[in-house]
């Protein structure tokens, strides 16, 4: 995931010959300001009974890039080798475009045609454990590569219902409104990324970030159908460096 804020970084002391001059910071702590992109969208199609007839409804909500929230704390173990854990957050909210057939009141097989919006909510969080590898090629600029497990909790709206109207001779039906649940979910995915930093004096410096992380989630829909929701996503962000 990819954040705006403020990083903070500390690497212990790095011999001379590995990867550049040596460094002396031994943690380092970052907070960054971030935006978040390669979201999934959302998608189900859902059955129902009307006038004694099975038919679905159908939805999909897109989920649109926006900021995000990314803060990370790491400590240097041995040599360029060291671990971090950070915590990142994004929301979403949106129309859900949906689409359903409703079948005749008198006839079989004569549906009319509805369509309608409803607006989604989502929110995601995700805890990075993240081994990380180091390089000082100068005293001011820092690299950095991580990689490890992500544990995402998501909360999803999904449309659990809609609701139309008709009137006689019930020839047309109208969309009128659209019942929503949420869901809460939690799974264990991947992410990797780099982050490369640039420092003013010995402990304050500036940053960029580029990071992916993603997992799989499978929530019930209102038919007790599955509905599978990718969460995470590509994200970039800049923020502050501290190093002690």
């Amino acid at each position: 995931m990819a954040i705006l804020g403020v990083t903070v970084i500390s690497v212990a002391a790095l011999p001379a010959h590995a990867f550049g001059q040596t460094v002396n910071e031994r943690v380092v702590i970052s907070v960054n300001g971030a935006y978040q992109t390669g979201t999934s969208d959302v998608s189900s199609t859902v059955g129902f009974t009307a006038n004694a007839e099975q038919t679905t409804f159908a939805y999909k909500f897109a989920v649109k890039p926006g900021p995000a929230l990314d803060v990370m704390g790491r400590i240097r173990l041995i040599r360029t080798l060291g671990i971090g854990v950070a915590y990142t957050s994004f929301s979403a909210n949106g129309p859900a475009d949906i689409t359903s057939q409703i079948p005749h009141p008198f006839f079989f097989n004569q549906p009319r045609n509805i369509a309608g919006q409803a607006s989604l909510d989502r929110k995601e969080t995700a805890l990075h454990l993240r081994a990380t590898i180091s390089s000082s090629p100068g005293r001011r600029l820092q690299f950095t590569v991580f990689a490890g497990p992500v544990f995402f909790s998501m909360k999803q709206d999904l449309v659990s219902s809609v609701a139309y109207t008709d009137a006689y001779p019930y020839d047309t039906a109208t969309f009128a409104s659209a019942a929503t649940k949420q869901v809460s979910q939690s799974k264990t995915g991947f992410g990797a990324g780099v982050d490369v930093a640039y420092y003013f004096s010995k402990n304050i410096g500036v940053g960029a970030v580029a990071s992916i992380a993603r997992a799989t989630i499978s929530a019930m829909a209102a038919d007790n159908s599955a509905v599978s929701i990718d969460v995470g996503g590509t994200t970039f962000g800049v923020g502050l460096r501290v190093r002690f």
